[in-house]
């Protein structure tokens, strides 16, 4: 009898000390031995609990789920989280105590964890606020790479940070070279689609007899040659993203109907296939023609242009923002002096020379220039061949080292890419800009 005294005086002096709240109820759930800390979770006195029944106490809003009750049902351990009507979240672990295989009391342990909860939330809060700022600071990175020297290139700048949520239809405008490619992706990485494909469709490029089927997709059996199992178009590729139809004026007549239907359904049918499917992305078109003019002479349908031409974007060419060339050439020396390992650059008289030059072929001419140049120059720092006083002579041996130098990797490219098609997508640039280096470098040499 004392050793079960002395047991008992033990067994209080460990549930009055304990770090957590110490909860014992019989196989019915009745509460016996509780801690004094009880009020602080749960706004009730050991008194007010004791000799009460899990269930009541339940109904009453005190223990919410009581996992006494949870052990008593299912009669093995449990883990939960409470939230108390004091406001506190309480992690409690609760275990059954057998005695010759019966259930003879529910034992629980509960902690306060409402500080380390509101800490996870702050961190979460704090997470999300620095992913915030981690997207802000990668668009301000994405919209300060392109240049802003120029008055004309700040409008466009303006109209496409007010337009990149917005889901229009944009057609950007502008001669070969000038960056309606990188336009387009500026707009699609602003949008909140920045996390879904970028489709780009060189409409100039694809074969007249291929292109509904690579920008519609086909199902099995559409045609002889088709894959088993069919093939997804661009627009199915596209889902939530933004699909660029870049020179859409190459677009074949008939092909021009069936994405009018695409635009105005907003719906894709495959060649062969008999579902449709939701058209969800954004359609950005550009062109290096002169799309009223093409309406006019009937080579262009008028519903189609006046469906496309919701925000429309023109890109002068280089020629008219020769500001900028000195910038351009340093980002792409440095964007090739990192591809390729190199330390090179070019001397000042070389840069007061290409900063004067036409660029006739804008952007585009100019990176594949200063690639050229880096690739093939075999001293680091790139000057003018043959450089004398006179400012004529200069300019002369200038043009004759650019048109060398783009002989040369036109004529190595070719090696590899041999038809304009090809070349074109190698390089970057029209098919007629390919067929035209074509017939200048290498059927004429």
């Amino acid at each position: 009898m004392l050793k079960q005294k002395t047991e008992q005086e033990l067994l209080k002096k460990i549930i009055e000390h304990s770090f957590d709240e110490i909860f014992i109820t019989d196989e019915h759930g009745m509460v016996f031995e509780v801690s004094p800390s009880c009020y602080d979770l749960y706004g009730v006195t050991p008194d007010e609990i004791i000799g009460n029944n899990v269930y009541s106490l339940e109904d009453r809003g005190i223990l919410n789920p009581s996992v006494s009750a949870l052990i008593i049902k299912n009669q093995k351990p449990v883990t939960i989280i409470q939230e108390t009507q004091m406001g506190k979240k309480v992690l409690v672990s609760g275990y059954p105590i057998f005695s010759e295989g019966k259930l003879k009391h529910a034992l629980s342990f509960s902690r306060d964890i409402t500080e380390l909860e509101t800490l996870k939330e702050r961190n979460e809060q704090v997470a999300e606020t620095l992913e915030i700022y981690k997207k802000e600071v990668e668009r301000i990175k994405n919209l300060e790479s392109f240049l802003f020297q120029n008055a004309k290139m700040n409008e466009i700048m303006n109209v496409v940070s007010k337009v990149a949520n917005l889901d229009v239809i944009v057609l950007i405008e502008g001669e070969s070279g000038v960056g309606k490619s990188r336009i387009a992706q500026l707009l699609h990485s602003q949008s909140f689609r920045a996390e879904e494909p970028f489709i780009e469709v060189n409409c100039g490029a694809i074969p007249e007899a291929l292109f509904e089927s690579e920008l519609f997709g086909y199902d099995e059996g559409a045609f002889t040659g088709a894959k088993r199992g069919g093939k997804p178009g661009y627009f199915e590729l596209a889902k939530s993203g933004t699909i660029f139809l870049d020179e859409i004026a190459e677009l074949p007549a008939n092909l021009q109907v069936k994405l009018l239907s695409v635009l105005q359904n907003r719906k894709v049918t495959r060649i062969g296939g008999h579902r449709s499917f939701n058209l969800d992305c954004r359609i950005i078109c550009a062109t290096n023609q002169n799309l009223k003019e093409m309406v006019v002479q009937k080579r262009f349908r008028e519903d189609l242009y006046y469906r496309i031409d919701v925000v429309k974007l023109f890109i002068p060419p280089l020629r008219e923002r020769k500001e900028e060339i000195l910038t351009l050439i340093y980002e792409f020396t440095k964007e090739f002096n990192q591809k390729y390992s190199l330390n090179k650059r070019f001397s000042t008289q070389m840069l007061e020379f290409l900063s004067q030059k036409e660029w006739l072929g804008n952007v585009r001419e100019l990176r594949n220039f200063v690639e050229k140049t880096i690739i093939t120059s075999n001293v680091d720092i790139i000057n003018i061949p043959h450089q004398e006083s006179n400012q004529k002579h200069n300019e002369s041996s200038l043009s004759s080292y650019l048109e060398a130098v783009e002989k040369e990797y036109i004529q190595r490219m070719y090696k590899d890419y041999p038809n304009s098609i090809l070349l074109a997508k190698a390089l970057n640039i029209s098919q007629s800009t390919a067929n035209r280096k074509i017939q200048k470098y290498i059927q004429n040499r």
